[in-house]
């Protein structure tokens, strides 16, 4: 156990399921203790029928535009795509398909895939995706492709919603268009929310310094255990609006802790992993980050 750094004595809770492992290692490296307590596992629909038979669709009716929201996603449904022998005709079928990325990451896997990239969301929201599409002049009688949000914006306290009722799909459905949505993975409640817990009576009791989130249903999903737990929402929010640091790996994800009464979460600019350890690190040691 590291017992020196700049983050000696100090307490980082992690909420992260994926990749949780890279974040670990940085603080601990910085001397910190860490509490992992995930609030989300992620469950791959892959192999799922669902996906096969609207990747059929998209092949023989190809989608004017298609929205990649995640890197991750992308990468999933074409290795799906491989599974299927069917990779090679997907990519021919979208060779004239206007290609959106939501951020940096998504457009990466799309150029990996060699695709052309039409269009990236310069703040890496949804919305700015849907409002692109809103200024379209074909978007009336334009098809679109919609590789799901991680199913993250559907969840409600613990709840995964009807994927047909995802926001996104119905906002552009209002535009006019036809949407064609990718389930390519979802995130539910862990099995064992034990860890989830220890961490949420660790940050009410003081004994967590900071915690860290990657996504906005990470977020979500803390407040909705909490309910749980001795002191409710209630009190995890007091205590994440007061001693304990709230940190996001960008505004985005940040939005969901605004809207459930965080106001001093912090985040990095530009959105990265790194970049958030060393904004921790920089508010609990003082340091430059």
């Amino acid at each position: 156990m590291v017992t020196s750094g700049l983050l000696a004595g100090k307490v980082i809770g992690i909420t992260a399921d994926r990749r949780w492992r890279d974040q670990s290692d940085l603080f601990e490296k910085r001397g910190a203790e860490i509490v992992h307590g995930p609030t989300m596992r992620t469950v791959d629909l892959s192999t799922s029928e669902a996906l096969r038979v609207a990747t059929a669709k998209l092949v023989a009716h190809p989608p004017t535009y298609l929205l990649a929201t995640t890197g991750m996603g992308m990468r999933m449904w074409l290795e799906a795509a491989q599974g299927w022998s069917q990779r090679l005709t997907v990519i021919e079928s979208l060779a004239a398909t206007r290609i959106m990325a939501r951020g940096a990451k998504a457009a990466s896997a799309v150029r990996a895939a060699g695709l052309d990239l039409w269009w990236q969301a310069p703040n890496e929201t949804m919305d700015e995706m849907v409002d692109h599409l809103a200024h379209q002049e074909d978007i009336g009688a334009a098809s679109v492709a919609l590789q799901l949000f991680d199913f993250g914006q559907l969840f409600d306290f613990g709840q995964l919603l009807d994927p047909g009722a995802s926001p996104v799909a119905a906002a552009i459905a209002a535009l006019g268009a036809t949407v064609l949505e990718l389930p390519v993975y979802q995130w539910e409640l862990p099995l064992d929310q034990s860890p989830a817990h220890r961490l949420i009576d660790g940050v009410v009791d003081g004994r967590v310094h900071a915690v860290t989130f990657t996504s906005q249903p990470a977020v979500r999903q803390l407040f909705a255990m909490a309910a749980d737990r001795p002191g409710g929402p209630d009190a995890l929010r007091t205590a994440l609006n007061g001693p304990v640091l709230a940190a996001c790996v960008g505004e985005v994800c940040a939005q969901a802790g605004h809207e459930l009464g965080l106001t001093t979460m912090v985040w990095p600019d530009p959105p990265r992993l790194v970049a958030m350890v060393r904004l921790v690190t920089s508010a609990l040691t003082d340091e430059a980050p």
